[in-house]
């Protein structure tokens, strides 16, 4: 009686509605419920190229994703029933990236910086910077743009803290996905936050300020923890002692259960904070470090764990001019030498050896010497920047990275640059996975592929640092996201004849109950499109709504009914279309299209 039950019911479906119920019976239920749940959170990739961890690769293998955790990774694993196959052959799957230092996700209250203040040398805590009883996790704001801007370029976590001066607030381990801020959090609290960042107008107004601002904070934050601690022995007969928030949020510091995440910018804040963390002994995590090239030894001896800018100095594409001649008799003299007179003696290696004694020229007239040995100076020192990590690497130092007042757009090029100046793929892959995961007590859920994990991965086209390499798919928590590439503008892509969807298409939808299809037609051209749907397993048309085409990029959507809006996301090459679509309450299933008629055909 049930399958003739279901074919009537899909017979009278329009469109992909009929795959909303093919996905439905696709997953066993005991009992009516009003949410409908996902199609399947069980996904297969098949054939791929597992890096584990840093250097431990296996090749051909599948990775099979259930409820939210790795459930199994391996060349001879076998495919449940119930997953969704994911379209994967031949692609490279990582462990899902983890920023160590970020302000994504985190939405807060604007500062108010103008309030008149009474007494400037004494303001209120709000108004001097101090603030470490804020919690990022009440600031939670899943549709913040750097969440996605992330997860596209490969990160599934991040240790997310309130932006400000002095203390800003306490920090809080997120996935970088989902709708419920709560359901985001891995660790509530993670860390205090502090910056070498003054306030304005009023006292703690400089660096030097704010060093005997914190010592001073802790001390009493330290004094007090003792009065409670002895108040809490033995309370009768004895007043209570005072607390605040703002001295309570050192408790944890004090206790060593927690770290200071200080964030530094430029050697003397970096020494600032070393000094700082000697005298008063609380866990350290120096992040930013931009100039940790300039003081391997003292970080060596500090001991404390290092979190790396990912933001470089901007190149300005300068390199030594071409030499006309190859001699080194210039260098063998004893007479000052300037830029355009070394050019000319010999090719140098890189810029640093642009110079063979000084960078003064002789006289005021040597304007162009001058710009030569100005700009030769800049290079110089963008390319020690471009070499800090690996810098740090040589020196025997670990170290994550941090996406912290960074643009996400600039990210990987800037990993392949640090990449070209010395810093060893694995260790920059390292820096993403193993060391964030342990530094931030997350190495038994997050950093590598392996089972029991939770499922936060990478899916790239080749390896991870190539130029020319995709990110095809995310998963955090589980969740799987289908990540678009940067397509051709639109106008190539016609010149071409590769984006024009105007003809027959007939579709296929794979669901884990099987393949369901029908027929899209498109009318009009580019930038004026319309179209119908319909489906095998029912005679009706459905209009397509909101079609879009940007480069060879094609979206849609159409009223499925009760079930909802469906969108449509497909990539059109000549004859072909190969996309997903997306059901309500559902999630996204794939969709692959062949064309019938149309201009090409």
């Amino acid at each position: 009686m049930l399958p003739h039950l279901v074919v009537r019911a899909l017979r009278s479906l329009s469109a992909l509605a009929c795959i909303t119920l093919l996905c439905v019976l696709s997953v066993p239920t005991a009992f009516a419920q009003s949410e409908v749940p996902a199609v399947t959170r069980t996904y297969a990739l098949e054939n791929v190229t597992v890096v584990q961890a840093p250097g431990d690769v296996i090749e051909g293998a599948t990775v099979i994703v259930r409820n939210g955790l790795i459930d199994a990774v391996g060349p001879d694993v076998a495919v449940p029933f119930d997953a969704q196959r994911v379209d994967a052959d031949s692609l490279t799957v990582y462990a899902g990236f983890i920023s160590s230092l970020a302000y994504a996700a985190v939405d807060e209250p604007d500062a108010d910086t103008n309030q008149d203040v009474d007494n400037p040398g004494d303001p209120p805590y709000d108004r001097a910077g101090i603030q470490p009883d804020r919690r990022a996790r009440t600031m939670l704001d899943p549709s913040d743009n750097d969440v996605e801007s992330l997860r596209e370029i490969g990160f599934a976590a991040a240790h997310v803290v309130p932006e400000g001066r002095m203390l800003p607030g306490v920090g809080t381990i997120v996935q970088l996905a989902g709708d419920d801020p709560n359901a985001m959090v891995l660790e509530g609290e993670a860390s205090l936050f502090a910056r070498f960042a003054g306030a304005r107008g009023v006292y703690p107004a400089t660096s030097m300020a704010n060093i005997a601002t914190w010592r001073q904070l802790y001390r009493e934050a330290e004094r007090r923890m003792m009065l409670e601690d002895q108040y809490a022995q033995n309370r009768q007969g004895r007043e209570r002692p005072p607390s605040d928030p703002v001295h309570s949020a050192f408790f944890p510091v004090i206790d060593g259960a927690q770290p200071v995440f200080f964030y530094t910018e430029g050697l003397l804040e970096m020494h600032r904070a070393l000094s700082l963390q000697e005298e008063l002994g609380f866990p350290l995590a120096l992040a930013g470090v931009n100039e940790g090239f300039r003081a391997a030894e003292t970080l060596q001896d500090a001991g404390a764990d290092l979190v790396l800018t990912l933001d470089l100095p901007e190149d300005k594409d300068w390199s030594p001019p071409e030499p006309d001649t190859l001699t080194t008799e210039a260098a063998e003299t004893d007479t000052l030498t300037t830029a355009s007179d070394t050019a000319k003696a010999a090719t140098p290696p890189d810029p640093s050896s642009f110079f063979v004694r000084d960078f003064r020229t002789r006289s005021y007239e040597d304007t162009d010497d001058e710009t030569d040995n100005l700009e030769a100076r800049q290079a110089i020192e963008r390319q020690e920047y471009y070499q800090n990590a690996a810098t740090l690497h040589e020196a025997g130092l670990r170290f994550s990275f941090m996406t912290a007042d960074v643009d996400a757009g600039g990210i990987r090029t800037n990993l392949r640059t640090m990449i070209d100046a010395g810093l060893p793929e694995v260790v920059a892959l390292a820096a993403l996975t193993t060391h964030p995961a342990d530094l931030l007590g997350l190495s038994d859920r997050l950093g590598t592929v392996e089972r029991g994990k939770i499922a936060n991965l990478v899916v790239t086209d080749g390896p991870y640092f190539a130029e020319d390499t995709a990110v095809r798919y995310m998963f955090v928590d589980g969740q799987l996201f289908e990540i678009e590439a940067a397509q051709p503008d639109a106008a190539a892509s016609d010149a071409e004849g590769m984006a024009n969807p105007v003809g027959a298409w007939d579709y296929t939808v794979a669901t884990p109950q099987g393949d369901a299809g029908g027929t899209i037609e498109i009318t009009g051209e580019p930038g004026d499109l319309a179209g119908t749907i319909t489906s095998d397993m029912g005679s009706e048309e459905t209009d397509l709504e909101n079609l879009t085409l940007s480069g060879t990029t094609l979206t849609f959507e159409f009223d499925a009914g009760q079930t909802g809006q469906v969108a449509v996301t497909v990539t059109v090459t000549a004859d072909e279309m190969d996309g997903s679509v997306e059901v309500p309450n559902f999630g996204s299933v794939p969709l692959t299209a062949e064309r019938t008629s149309g201009p090409n055909r």
